[in-house]
């Protein structure tokens, strides 16, 4: 099925489409959509390059455009979560013309900041790609739907997290921020502070996943770890899971005035920005935020990784533990030379804007 009916309306979406924030690929994804072109099994069964045109999932049920990226469980799943409830029946019931264009040209900017659109062909790129893991290499491979929604949500930020960085850095022209060689160590709390420091792990985002963090005070020395293994997670919730289970052991600790360092802008912006009940992880965010809000002072920044190794080295062997939190009262064996690295104020080269506090 051809989509544009008319050269005005095509050339209009056609443009709309390469304005969108997402990476080129991602516009080309779209802009064959619009066309009816992407290799669904309807298109191959008309082209007699398969079999049928049944959908690999869902028995007796052709495999169209709509079905593929709206109408089957996983993708139905999705969007049912993204969508407000008064919207479902236009947003189900629209032909795959109206369907694109209607999303396209939506450029409402959603809780994250991200604009609809922006997030709208971010999606229907990645319930493809999922697709085509299911059709090649077995339903058994493709991210069950939860998962897939967590990967959505996340790729999506981080494009659009690269977007934002990118067109700064345009705007800025001349003047763009240079960036430096700076020395990045890790850095002790103030008197009277102990610092968490957490990181998250995934084998293959989204896969096994992990968890782990430690508490030091004043001279470097450990307080309190833990590492937590999670199960099948992407990298942005292991962090997140790093973060609340850290908290926990920190309150658990009696911290009165607790320094929080983690490599990961993206929960550090989650974190900012407002509660969004529609966010993937909007339940565990809202449980890190009430234990920030406890009657203790808690501050959060971010550091790099280079900062962040003890922390990390922890999260990564979290991934040979059984599942849950396991928590330290002494360094477990390994990690004393990091340990002690740190508390030397070993440093590593990087190269950071020039502006950042170090």
């Amino acid at each position: 099925m051809a989509y544009p009916r008319h050269a005005a309306h095509n050339d209009s979406l056609w443009r709309k489409i390469w304005r969108l924030h997402v990476p080129e690929r991602v516009c080309c994804f779209t802009w064959l959509v619009a066309l009816g072109k992407i290799a669904t099994n309807v298109l191959r069964f008309t082209r007699k390059c398969a079999d049928s045109p049944d959908c690999h999932r869902c028995a007796g049920t052709p495999e169209t455009i709509l079905h593929t990226l709206r109408d089957c469980p996983p993708a139905a799943f999705f969007w049912y979560r993204q969508v407000p409830q008064a919207e479902h029946h236009k947003f189900f019931s629209a032909s795959v013309e109206d369907w694109i264009s209607s999303n396209v040209n939506q450029d409402e900017e959603m809780e994250s900041g991200m604009a609809w659109n922006d997030f709208f062909a971010s999606a229907i790129w990645l319930l493809w790609k999922n697709r085509c893991t299911a059709c090649f290499k077995g339903i058994g491979a493709a991210l069950t739907a939860p998962t897939l929604a967590n990967s959505i949500h996340y790729k999506a930020a981080l494009w659009h997290m690269a977007w934002k960085s990118d067109n700064a850095t345009r705007l800025q022209g001349s003047h763009a921020v240079p960036r430096v060689l700076a020395n990045i160590s890790w850095v002790a709390p103030h008197r009277g502070w102990m610092k968490l420091n957490v990181d998250g792990a995934s084998a293959g985002n989204p896969g096994q996943a992990g968890a782990g963090g430690l508490i030091r005070d004043e001279h470097g020395r450990w307080q309190a770890g833990f590492v937590a293994m999670i199960g099948e997670a992407t990298a942005a919730l292991a962090e997140l899971w790093a973060l609340f289970h850290g908290l926990n052991l920190a309150w658990k600790f009696r911290c009165t005035n607790l320094l929080i360092e983690t490599d990961s802008q993206l929960v550090i912006q989650w974190l900012k920005s407002r509660s969004d009940p529609l966010h993937p992880y909007a339940s565990l965010l809202a449980s890190i935020r009430r234990r920030m809000a406890q009657d203790w002072l808690v501050n959060i920044t971010h550091t790099y990784r280079e900062g962040n190794r003890a922390a990390d080295w922890l999260s990564k062997h979290s991934l040979v533990y059984p599942y849950g939190v396991h928590e330290f009262v002494n360094p477990p064996t390994g990690i004393g030379s990091i340990l002690q690295e740190d508390m030397r104020g070993l440093s590593f080269e990087r190269r950071v804007i020039a502006t950042r506090d170090l």
